[in-house]
């Protein structure tokens, strides 16, 4: 969660003591802070989720940097009401996502498929219909200007990215027989910016017309009867395929980027057939 703060900030005046992979701090009590506020700790903005006494306090996430008994320079912002409840009550705990984003983010067109209009903070996700399409739903928790330079929002741009990314698919899965009960799926695409790919295969049973299933790896993973591997690469490979009972089982792969390019989906036209 990237958090926006320059408002209002107060360096504390001593030293704090902080553990990695702890929330806790603790502090001197000559220097003040709240529930809800923002404290920068080594450059990283943490939500303090609960004052336990005057000299320590609970982040909502605990310390990702090293142990440091003397660590100088620890900021106070204020954040705004909304975005101090959310994580403080827990909302950062669910399957949503507590983004920030800049003034150029929000005038991309593929933010606003997302149902991202206007900068600030979202409270975002996405989810899968039954028939396996993707869907987002997003909701304004706060408002609040800034560019993508003040905005310290690298790590929302999985979701959110500063340039619009387009997935051009480039191979379509082909049909795929096998009498050894070995195989593989192929698919392939290109982006116009630098996002890491991502893929991720899913599976139609024959007699299903609508429901699209995410694939999981192994033996029995997801089907009795056959093993799935590579599942999250550009090449699905499945194994011990040993009857007919997948015959007509159909396979697409859903395409995505690391930097927030809008999800696009192959064909889903690759059938599987077991036999010569």
């Amino acid at each position: 969660m990237s958090i926006l703060g320059t408002i209002d900030a107060s360096t504390f005046g001593n030293n704090v003591a902080v553990t990695n992979g702890d929330a806790t701090v603790t502090k001197n009590a000559a220097d003040s802070v709240d529930v809800g506020d923002i404290l920068v700790l080594n450059s990283v903005n943490y939500l303090v989720r609960e004052v336990t006494s005057t000299t320590a306090i609970e982040l909502h996430k605990a310390y990702a940097g090293s142990t440091n008994g003397t660590l100088a320079g620890a900021v106070r912002r204020t954040a705004p009401t909304a975005v101090a409840d959310y994580v403080v009550k827990g909302g950062d705990s669910v399957d949503y996502e507590l983004i920030f984003v800049d003034t150029t983010e929000q005038s991309i067109a593929s933010n606003k498929t997302r149902g991202i209009t206007g900068p600030g903070w979202w409270q975002y996700h996405t989810y899968q219909t039954h028939n396996g399409d993707q869907r987002h739903k997003a909701e304004y928790i706060a408002p609040a200007k800034a560019t993508a330079a003040a905005a310290g929002d690298d790590a929302d741009d999985t979701i959110a990215a500063d340039v619009l990314e387009t997935i051009t698919v480039g191979t379509q899965p082909a049909a795929s027989t096998s009498s050894s009960g070995a195989g593989t799926f192929v698919a392939a695409f290109t982006v116009d910016q630098s996002g890491t790919k991502q893929y991720k295969w899913q599976r139609q049973t024959k007699n299903a017309t609508t429901r699209w299933v995410d694939i999981v790896g192994g033996a029995g993973g997801l089907d009795t009867g056959i093993t799935y591997a590579d599942f999250t690469t550009a090449t699905l490979a499945y194994s011990a395929l040993a009857s007919d009972a997948l015959d007509g089982y159909k396979y697409r792969c859903v395409l995505n980027t690391s930097k927030g390019a809008a999800t696009k989906f192959t064909d889903g036209a690759a059938t599987l057939t077991f036999g010569t």
